[in-house]
């Protein structure tokens, strides 16, 4: 299982003609990797993609969500390959499907994620936004070799202005990141409670990372340019963002993690990256 990797890539790709979709990059990335890798497997975390809409009719697998309207449904072997083909997505090494029809208008790539999440087949998860492509060279490989020597690898990300993002910045991230199954499993994933904000996901993370590496403290995490992504696109899930949210977003925190702040570092300790996570760069 060391020298395997299973990457979740969270896509939303709305019924939109203003740009191309970002996926078809970011796999065209990997692409160049799995040439020297075959230990590698993807799978899509589908959070509501227009075109996937035929999913639902057409599925391998349909997995009830207690207590909602909403069902996910997975697609695998010949039912994903001639909808990666229809798609013009026919990649081998993308092994499954995970599609959450937006019956509910918020962001829903939490849940998404940990249920991708739970039918990887790998011990060591790389998590990537549809629209964060590779521009490191041999970017798997390098994943899989920080593993064996670190449990939470966090990669740079270049935006789209041209600036890589600093080990300093205290900005977190759900994106290029890379982390032990059992430890995302032992933090109950990603927290799906932010599907009533649309925001607060990436914070949420980062929190039961810092605090579970403070009570594992042979843990270690850091920070590298060896996976670097560049942020071809954002801002997609920004309009099921709630007005107002901000204030029971954070009183959320403050009752979930005695967290005043979420946002500040002087209370969010997972924000400063020097307190927890070595620096390779």
């Amino acid at each position: 299982m060391k020298n395997k990797l299973s990457i979740i890539i969270a896509h939303y790709y709305p019924n939109t003609t203003d740009y191309d979709n970002p996926l078809s990059k970011t796999l065209d990335t990997i692409d160049k990797d799995y040439n020297k890798n075959k230990n590698l497997e993807v799978i899509i975390a589908d959070d509501g993609s227009h075109y996937s809409k035929s999913i639902v009719d057409n599925y391998s697998k349909k997995i009830d969500i207690p207590n909602d309207i909403r069902s996910i449904y997975v697609l695998e072997d010949e039912k994903l390959k001639s909808f990666l083909i229809k798609n013009s997505l026919n990649y081998d090494f993308i092994k499954k499907w995970v599609y959450l029809p937006k019956l509910i208008k918020c962001m829903a790539k939490s849940r998404v994620l940990n249920h991708a999440s739970k039918l990887s087949n790998n011990a060591q998860l790389l998590f990537l936004d549809d629209d964060n492509y590779f521009i490191s060279e041999n970017s798997t490989n390098n994943v899989l070799e920080l593993f064996n020597d670190y449990d939470f690898i966090v990669g740079q990300i270049k935006d789209n202005n041209g600036r890589f993002r600093q080990f300093s910045s205290n900005r977190v991230q759900g994106t290029s990141i890379a982390i032990r199954k059992d430890i995302l499993f032992n933090i109950k994933g990603f927290g799906e409670w932010t599907e009533e904000y649309s925001c607060g996901i990436d914070s949420d993370l980062w929190i039961k990372i810092y605090n579970y590496f403070k009570e594992q403290k042979t843990l270690k995490a850091c920070y590298t340019n060896k996976i670097s992504t560049y942020d071809s696109h954002s801002k997609r899930w920004g309009k099921y963002t709630k007005f107002f949210k901000e204030f029971r977003l954070k009183r959320e925190f403050n009752r979930l993690y005695k967290c005043k702040n979420y946002k500040n570092k002087k209370y969010n300790l997972s924000r400063n990256k020097k307190l927890w996570i070595e620096n390779l760069i």
